[in-house]
């Protein structure tokens, strides 16, 4: 009997330990998809900001403002040549 006791009180404990770390990496996994649930938003929220600037800054009317603020002009045919590559 007394080794059936051991036995059995040896499971209980196994399967106490099992539990317990199973239930600590849960807590680590949920930590850890927390953690990346909130990056993934700062992320969306930074691709939301740069989609807006780059709106903003392909504006033809912006673009068209800083080229005449600059003197640019757009090319003409008499001012393009080709350049060909030599072997």
């Amino acid at each position: 009997m007394n080794k059936l006791n051991f036995l059995l009180l040896l499971a209980v404990c196994v399967s106490a330990f099992s539990v317990v770390m199973q239930q600590n990496q849960y807590r680590l996994n949920f930590t850890a998809l927390d953690k990346a649930k909130k990056q993934e938003i700062a992320l969306e929220q930074d691709y939301a900001q740069m989609r807006l600037q780059q709106a903003r800054l392909a504006n033809h009317e912006a673009i068209r403002a800083a080229a005449e603020k600059q003197n640019l002009h757009p090319p003409v045919s008499g001012n393009t040549f080709m350049v060909e590559h030599q072997r």
